[in-house]
């Protein structure tokens, strides 16, 4: 008995050599898969995945893309405007791959999918673990959209008590409705008023409503303006204007902006003038975002009068605006406002030039 124990504990530690194995089958070179092709530069309109420098990863349309700036059209913040600098990459998403001929199943795009749950950039290389990693990862809170509608006031005021007194001021207030691509809406009114030695040398109103309607996937637009002015120095007192007509986006901003109108209406003046006249109408406006915190906008517009062209109105305007306050939504303004009429009575200034300068409030 001691014999036979003793030869099963020798043949338990005999190597690995001794024992009656089959030798493994040899494994077959792996094949080694060709390099992709480089991924297409992506172009407006394309569907891309933008990789920040924190780490964040979005998914959206693209609009546009510079040197400053990349304008994505989020799914649910909307149209947004990204820094350059705070921008990693921008790439077009591969389309997914099919199985491969053993049916097995080929590995998913993870980034981009976990980018579409999560808006983050960590996930494994495998469907099932994308899947148990979606299911674990908090649901991040979801925010209601930004609202499409804008407001701003501005006002300044100025008063000296030296050889005269005086005191002037301006007031303006707007809103805006825009739905990128679609339509939008600008209401404005503007104030002005100045007391010299208790007479009045200045008191005019300025009430502006215009419509664009954006035809799709094209530049052009359709448009309607309605305007009021009231100034009470004036032998016209107050004018009522309506123009409509088709307008086309040369650049659109950002960085820059450019549009030009072209249309017809008419204007009805009352008080000791009471006329009315059928007009041209014809507009250039821009806008042209300098940096982060400073834009310029400038408009022109030109209405001269079917019957004699040199009869005609201009309205002129530039505008500049620094931040100040970006959280608060507060910034400096400054601005020129340029009128002419080609025809008014003897006596009269057929320009009416104004500068202002003072803070805005947007909101």
């Amino acid at each position: 008995m001691r014999i036979a124990l003793a030869a099963v504990a020798a043949c338990a530690v005999c190597p690995p050599a001794l024992s009656q194995t089959a030798d493994p089958a040899p494994t077959a070179p792996a094949q080694t898969a060709p390099a992709p092709a480089p991924a297409p530069p992506p172009a407006p309109g394309s569907v891309v995945v933008v990789q920040l420098v924190g780490g964040d990863v979005l998914r959206g349309e693209l609009v546009s893309e510079s040197a400053e700036s990349v304008v994505l059209k989020h799914p649910i913040l909307g149209q947004i405007t990204l820094a350059r600098a705070s921008v990693a990459s921008v790439a077009v998403p591969p389309p997914p791959q099919a199985a491969d001929p053993t049916g097995a199943q080929v590995p998913a795009q993870v980034a981009v999918a976990a980018a579409d749950v999560s808006l983050g950039n960590a996930a494994s290389s495998a469907p099932a673990a994308v899947a148990q990693a979606t299911a674990e990862a908090p649901k991040a809170e979801e925010k209601p959209p930004p609202s499409k509608w804008k407001f701003a006031f501005a006002a300044n005021v100025n008063y000296v008590d030296a050889n005269v007194e005086q005191l002037d001021f301006r007031v303006a207030a707007g809103a805006v409705y825009e739905d990128p691509d679609v339509e939008k809406l600008q209401l404005s009114a503007e104030y002005f008023f100045r007391n010299v030695d208790s007479a009045q040398t200045d008191n005019n109103l300025l009430v502006t409503g215009v419509y664009d309607y954006f035809i799709k996937e094209t530049r052009w637009l359709l448009f309607g303006k309605v305007q009021g002015q009231m100034d009470q120095l004036q032998n016209w007192e107050q004018r009522l204007s309506g123009w409509g007509g088709v307008g086309y986006r040369f650049y659109i901003a950002p960085p820059v902006g450019l549009t030009g109108k072209i249309g017809a209406g008419a204007t009805r003046e009352f008080g000791s003038v009471n006329l009315t006249r059928a007009e041209l109408y014809g507009q250039l406006e821009g806008k042209w975002l300098i940096s982060d915190v400073q834009t310029l906008e400038a408009s022109a517009w030109i209405a001269p009068s079917f019957e004699d062209f040199s009869q005609y109105l201009v309205l002129a305007r530039a505008e500049w605006s620094m931040k100040i306050d970006p959280e608060l939504g507060l910034s400096l303004l400054g601005g020129v406002r340029w009128q002419f009429q080609s025809q008014v009575p003897a006596g009269q200034n057929p320009d009416d030039t104004r500068v202002y300068a003072g803070l805005k409030l947007d909101f």
